[in-house]
């Protein structure tokens, strides 16, 4: 019985033994992380990447800065540039080089107002007129509109301005008639950039079948009205008649904007005008 007793000692000794091992054994062993850190693309990458998004070379482009921080907690880029006539601002996702966010508006316009301070540096500043919230009251789109189109208030008969959303984000729906046309605009309200503006001739010229404006003047005519393009950027382009009138019909995307535009064949004159940001 005794020297049963002994060898069940010896055989639980011997496992505490065996299971210490294990444990110190396991203990050893390094832990590996389940994911492996993450690797962020490089800096020009990045902008590389925002200017490819605007359809700008880099030869045309002035990047005025460049950040590394944190959106919806993902690292990203901000790239901030100009060109030609506009201000851009791009959020590029810092581990896929995609765009997360886009803005951009004239400089002028930005010029022409007061901004105020954000929290974030690296952020582009609320547009003009801005209170201290970081959003743009009615009154101020009005003048972003107005200004924008070249238009007086005093020579404007606003007959909408609403709150309203497009594409989720809330804008000030603006429409006045100035001149014998119609002009339609969107503005967000939370920067004061135009997302869309539209021109429409409502006093027509005389009724005409016949073509007395070339293509080659009609197409310098919608240039005229974005600085920067060239022929190349037209992606449409047809001679089309309108109650027996003439029109050229016409498409020109460039910075990250699309016009579509109808001008009359007869006078030369623009008759309808739409800008929106290309997303």
């Amino acid at each position: 019985m005794r020297k049963k007793w002994i060898f069940i000692g010896a055989a639980f000794a011997l496992a505490m033994t065996l299971t210490g091992c294990r444990d110190n054994a396991a203990a050893s062993i390094p832990q590996q992380s389940s994911q492996e850190q993450t690797q962020m693309i490089p800096m020009e990458e990045a902008q590389e990447a925002a200017l490819k998004a605007a359809d700008i070379v880099a030869a045309d482009a002035d990047i005025s800065a460049t950040t590394l921080s944190e959106v919806a907690g993902v690292a990203c880029y901000k790239v901030e540039f100009t060109s030609g006539e506009y201000a851009y601002a791009y959020t590029i996702n810092a581990e896929t080089g995609a765009v997360m966010e886009m803005s951009s508006q004239e400089q002028n316009a930005q010029a022409s107002g007061t901004q105020t301070e954000t929290a974030d540096p690296a952020a582009p500043a609320p547009a003009q007129n801005a209170t201290g919230t970081g959003t743009v009251d009615e009154a101020a789109a009005q003048k972003i509109a107005l200004e924008h189109a070249g238009v007086k208030a005093a020579d404007a008969t606003i007959t909408k301005s609403k709150l309203d959303y497009e594409d989720g984000r809330q804008v000030y729906d603006i429409e006045w008639y100035a001149g014998g046309a119609k002009y339609d605009y969107e503005i967000a309200t939370d920067t004061g950039e135009i997302i869309s503006s539209a021109y429409e001739e409502k006093t027509m010229g005389a009724d005409s079948k016949n073509v007395t404006v070339s293509e080659a003047d009609a197409k310098k005519t919608a240039l005229d009205r974005v600085s920067g393009a060239t022929d190349k950027d037209f992606y449409e382009w047809k001679l089309d008649y309108d109650d027996g009138r003439p029109e050229y019909e016409g498409k020109i995307i460039y910075g990250g904007t699309e016009y579509e535009f109808t001008i009359d064949a007869a006078t030369g004159s623009v008759m309808e005008w739409d800008a929106e940001k290309v997303r």
